[in-house]
C-alpha cells in the first residue's frame, strides 16, 4: 500500500468514528428526553392526586392528634426532574378534620389570633374541603421552623402548608 493509501483508509476509519460518536450522543439525548417526559408526567399525576393517607403526625404538625379525616397534596416548587445532585424541594399543603378534644386541646395550647386580610390560599383541588364561612385564626407561636398552621377551633378544622427541601 502507498502512503496515500494508508491516508484515505485512516480517514475513512477516522470519519465512521465520528459519525458513530455522534450518533451515539444523538441517541442519548433523545434518550434523555423521553425520561424527561415520563417524569414530568409522573410529577404532574403526582401532584394532581389529593391523597387521605395518614402520613402526617405530631412530629409534623404539632397539635394535629388522631385526626379522622385528612386531605393532602404534594407540590414541586422546583424541576424535580432535574438531574443536577442536590435537593428537591416540595411543599405539601393539607385540610384536616380535627377532632373536637384535639381541636380543643391545640386551641388551648397555643395563643391565637383571627386571620385579618386575605384568607390563607388554598389549593384549588382542596379547596373543596373548607366549608363557606371558614374562620381562620393562626399563632404565631405554633408556626414551627417550615410548617405554617391556620385553625378554626369552632369547626375543628385545620389548614397547613410545609416546606420540604
Amino acid at each position: 500500500m502507498t502512503r496515500r493509501s494508508w491516508f484515505l483508509v485512516l480517514a475513512a476509519g477516522l470519519a465512521v468514528a465520528l459519525l458513530a460518536a455522534c450518533g451515539g450522543v444523538l441517541w442519548l439525548l433523545s434518550a434523555g428526553d423521553g425520561e424527561d417526559t415520563d417524569c414530568a408526567a409522573r410529577v404532574a399525576a403526582e401532584e394532581a392526586e389529593v391523597r387521605t393517607d395518614r402520613r402526617w403526625t405530631e412530629q409534623d404538625v404539632p397539635g394535629i392528634g388522631a385526626y379522622p379525616e385528612i386531605h393532602w397534596q404534594v407540590d414541586y416548587p422546583s424541576f424535580a426532574c432535574s438531574r443536577a445532585p442536590g435537593p428537591t424541594d416540595r411543599r405539601y399543603q393539607g385540610v384536616v378534620r380535627l377532632a373536637p378534644a384535639d381541636a380543643r386541646a391545640l386551641a388551648a395550647a397555643y395563643t391565637w389570633a383571627p386571620v385579618t386580610g386575605a384568607a390563607p390560599a388554598l389549593w384549588p383541588a382542596l379547596a373543596g374541603y373548607v366549608p363557606d364561612g371558614v374562620r381562620w385564626e393562626r399563632s404565631a407561636d405554633h408556626d414551627a421552623g417550615t410548617t405554617e398552621v391556620f385553625l378554626d377551633p369552632a369547626r375543628a378544622l385545620l389548614l397547613f402548608t410545609a416546606v420540604d427541601t
